[in-house]
């Protein structure tokens, strides 16, 4: 009997809470907003980004300001922006739309995005500093995107890849430092290094204690994160869905930017083909699609607490006009 109450005073609350556990799980699955993807989500925006064709003459110094007149034609088009909502831990919700506009010359296609934040955030070297940042992204290949053939607009699905130009602000000051990085001195300039101060040590005890191999791990393992003289703003990577973002190998995306008023303007700028297979190929005449994503710093936005778009947007671009 004593045996019997045991088992009964173990097994019920192990068994309550299987099944507490299974009821949490079903509601988890079944509760709208909470997992999985709705009709709407796999419904591309109704209106249509059109890349304009202008002849441009490509500026020495590419920039925001050299850049301005050649989209004084091109229609821009609202983007309603929300928090992420989907993986875990979520986050952002501060920035609620962007707008974007997108021309070619021929050979180069540009976008460019604006948005309203209050502060600039170009620095993420302290524990408790965040860039602000924008992405692009778009699907890879000629796809159809409907509720009948779903292509998530979060991440793209596995077998279903999608390549990110993501631009850093950040990144872009670096380009204005010498060496191209600032890294933690900038940050504490009063800092103490116990090793290259210490009158005892060994000559190769400093000469290990400063190796880039030994130190820094990111930057012996090519992380672009870590990498002095990138000579670029944005990043070209690739996903197949949360948890599968990649960096490419061969970086073929550029960016500019100006902060002004409380507003930030990002260009980014590629060739419409490259021989990259990871890279997504644009076409005069052709369409495409693309969603977005913004960071804002002020607001502790990172990594997946961010700003998005919960639709694909269509995209056609103008044929070239020949003369």
């Amino acid at each position: 009997m004593k045996k019997v109450f045991s088992l009964l005073k173990y097994s019920l609350p192990l068994l309550g809470a299987v099944f507490l556990s299974a009821t949490l799980f079903a509601a988890e699955e079944t509760a709208p907003g909470v997992k999985g993807m709705s009709d709407e989500e796999f419904t591309p925006a109704k209106e249509v980004l059109t890349v304009k064709y202008v002849q441009l003459d490509k500026p020495y110094h590419m920039d925001v300001e050299s850049l301005k007149g050649a989209f004084k034609d091109a229609k821009p088009v609202s983007v309603a922006l929300q928090k992420q909502d989907k993986a875990f831990p979520n986050g952002g919700g501060s920035v609620t739309g962007a707008e974007v506009k997108a021309i070619h010359d021929g050979i180069t296609v540009y976008f460019q995005i604006t948005w309203k934040d209050p502060t600039r955030n170009a620095r993420s070297i302290a524990v408790q500093e965040f860039r602000d940042a924008v992405a692009l992204m778009f699907p890879l290949g000629a796809v159809e995107i409907t509720p009948a053939e779903h292509f998530s607009p979060r991440m793209g699905d596995r077998e279903k890849p999608t390549n990110l130009w993501h631009w850093k602000a950040d990144w872009e000051a670096d380009l204005l430092v010498k060496g191209e990085l600032e890294d933690v001195e900038v940050q504490y300039p009063n800092m103490h290094d116990d090793f290259n101060f210490n009158p005892y040590s060994a000559y190769y005890h400093r000469e290990l204690i400063t190796s880039v191999e030994v130190l820094s791990g990111g930057r012996a393992a090519n992380n672009l994160l870590s990498q002095p003289g990138r000579g670029r703003t944005v990043e070209d990577l690739n996903a197949e869905g949360f948890g599968t973002l990649t960096t490419q190998d061969h970086q073929d995306v550029n960016g500019c930017s100006h902060y002004e008023d409380g507003v930030w303007t990002v260009i980014m700028y590629r060739s419409l083909i490259t021989q990259d297979p990871h890279d997504v190929q644009f076409v005069p005449g052709g369409n495409a699609f693309f969603n977005m994503a913004v960071w804002n710093g002020g607001e502790s936005d990172r990594n997946g607490q961010k700003n998005i778009s919960a639709q694909w947007h269509p995209a056609t671009l103008e044929k070239v006009a020949w003369q």
